[in-house]
């Protein structure tokens, strides 16, 4: 499943957050976390933003929450695309 995982921090933290994310993207794929699949993304000017991933099982979700733990707050937002959707709900309505 892929999912868009929102991201926001103090930024106080900044310093504290840097070698978080640089480990991350190490981990990132790796057993027992997600896959990203497209770069992490800031919100110009803020200390909040987003990554694309895909994720196997929920595992690998906590364990990317408890990387950054307590320091970030983390959302995660399944996503789907449109044309499933669409196609989906046209096969639903033909019943």
């Amino acid at each position: 499943m892929k999912y868009i995982c929102y991201y926001e921090f103090k930024p106080e933290d900044l310093d504290k957050v840097i070698p978080l994310f640089q480990k991350m993207i190490e981990l990132r794929g790796k057993p027992g976390y997600p896959k990203g699949i497209s770069p992490t993304y800031a919100f110009a000017g803020e200390t909040s933003g987003f990554t694309l991933y895909e994720v196997d099982d929920q595992q690998q979700m906590i364990n990317h929450y408890i990387h950054y733990h307590p320091l970030l707050k983390i959302t995660w937002k399944p996503i789907v695309e449109s044309t499933d959707f669409v196609a989906t709900y046209l096969k639903s309505k033909k019943k």
